[in-house]
């Protein structure tokens, strides 16, 4: 081994228990369990920050044998963990010439019926005076979805607004047309929308059945949380009337899990109470917690105060999460499980999210938005339905998007966050392309506690994460 070797911090995070450590390799996001002599070698590290043969010695003669501490010091060598000098991992920007897109989220309406107080749309308005998308205009976004999805084996039409359920009828014909021209290409289309459930009908929950809809509501809790910011324009309190028609949903619409998207805004962070009555008492099969999108300046967002409460509720909820899947159930907090599925499928992002490059939302007009946050906004569209993609332009945007900012290259969240959302960024700092720093240590924390989780779940129930695992709702005291 080389005079020395000193450990790369950067590269790595290990957390858990002494001797049953998963280590989450941070440029590739590649997990790894140790095995009780790599620990121990890491651990000399860690207390050292570098070493020389002498101090391997010293520390693991008669302990452990030379080739365990070989191979666990080659292993550390191969990943960048240890090395004789720093190393960074310095992944230049991949030029994207084609976005082959296979969802399209449609803009129907920028009206609603609603005065929701956190509503990030800055072109929101009531029903009547609504900006809507003609039918002709949304046919051509199917039409284009068709046309780019290549290599995509399926397609995703999504209805948003506003309120999509203000345009029903527009949704029916919509729903008819892209079943029609998907089968002409043999692709199969799936349907998805997001409402806030107000106007649900027997009509509307037997169409969405029928054409097996993904169905996410916006909720955020029992009657006195919801109505706080959930309310008619003219300022009444919404629950009631959501509350009935949800249950009519969950019990009408079986063909696809219904969620729950809860927004905290400032004053809304008691994740416990909210998780329990949206999956207990009214039975979504999962619920999804995210902060309200303000400005640094505004009372709607979470303070530091508030961020800290909703993170340790949000452990407290995701310890339940462990303990229902050590026991083989699936556990209804779907923040837990979609950082245990970015975790499992080691997930490494350069680019946020899917935006642009899988996904591309219509606005009313037919320009062609990032995603659907955007539309409505002075940020630069690329392309209409008409013309199709302004791939130069969205190219560029894609490529700038996947340089690391230097204040990240040492992040341990590096490749599961890659700079964070770019709408949040585009309301705090005027840009799209800047990292969301309010939130990085509630991600670098919540990582941390999804690696230790990772590692308690894959200890006890390994079978857990295989993709035949046919996990079943819990049931009695199972999730205590």
């Amino acid at each position: 081994m080389p005079s020395s070797l000193q450990l790369q911090r950067q590269n790595y995070r290990a957390l858990g228990k002494s001797g049953q450590r998963i280590l989450l390799h941070v440029p590739t996001t590649s997990m790894f369990e140790l095995d009780k002599a790599a620990d121990s070698v890491l651990e000399l590290l860690e207390e050292k920050g570098s070493v020389s043969e002498q101090d391997v010695r010293g520390r693991f003669d008669g302990i452990f044998s030379p080739g365990e501490v070989c191979d666990s010091l080659a292993d550390f060598l191969a990943l960048g963990i240890i090395c004789d000098q720093r190393k960074d991992y310095e992944i230049a920007p991949r030029e994207i010439l084609n976005s082959p897109i296979n969802t399209l989220v449609l803009t129907l309406t920028t009206g609603c019926n609603l005065g929701c107080s956190y509503c990030y749309r800055e072109d929101l308005t009531t029903p009547r005076a609504a900006a809507v998308m003609e039918q002709t205009t949304a046919k051509r976004g199917i039409d284009l979805l068709l046309k780019q999805a290549i290599g995509h084996e399926r397609v995703n039409v999504v209805f948003f607004g506003g309120e999509p359920m203000t345009r029903f009828s527009t949704i029916k014909a919509l729903v008819a047309y892209a079943e029609e021209e998907a089968g002409k290409v043999g692709k199969p289309v799936d349907f998805s929308l997001t409402t806030n459930a107000s106007l649900l009908s027997d009509e509307m929950i037997a169409f969405f059945q029928a054409h097996r809809f993904g169905i996410s509501v916006s909720m955020d809790g029992d009657e006195e949380l919801h109505d706080r910011h959930r309310i008619t324009i003219g300022g009444k309190g919404t629950y009631q009337q959501v509350s009935k028609n949800v249950r009519r949903l969950l019990e009408g619409c079986t063909a696809r899990p219904v969620g729950a998207r809860v927004t905290l805004a400032g004053g809304n962070t008691d994740v416990a109470r909210i998780y329990r009555h949206l999956h207990d008492e009214l039975g979504f099969a999962e619920v999804g917690f995210a902060p309200a999108t303000a400005s640094d300046d505004s009372p709607l967002g979470l303070d530091d105060g508030e961020m800290r409460t909703v993170l340790n509720a949000m452990k407290s909820l995701g310890r339940e999460y462990v303990t229902a899947a050590k026991r083989g159930f699936r556990h209804g907090f779907s923040n837990m499980n979609q950082m245990m599925q970015d975790l499992h499928s080691g997930t490494r992002k350069t680019l946020p999210c899917g935006a642009g490059v899988g996904l591309l939302a219509v606005s009313t007009e037919g320009q062609l938005a990032l995603c659907h946050r955007f539309t409505g906004t002075s940020f630069p569209s690329f392309g209409d339905v008409t013309a199709g993609i302004a791939q130069e332009q969205l190219s560029a945007f894609l490529t700038e998007a996947q340089r690391l900012h230097p204040a990240c290259q040492g992040c341990s969240a590096r490749s599961i966050c890659a700079g964070g959302c770019y709408h949040e960024a585009y309301v705090r700092q005027g840009t799209a392309l800047a990292p969301t720093f309010s939130h990085c240590d509630f991600i670098r924390e919540w990582l941390d506690f999804g690696i230790e989780c990772f590692g308690e779940i894959m200890h006890a129930n390994p079978g857990f994460f295989t993709p035949n695992n046919k996990a079943q709702e819990p049931h009695g005291d199972a999730q205590q």
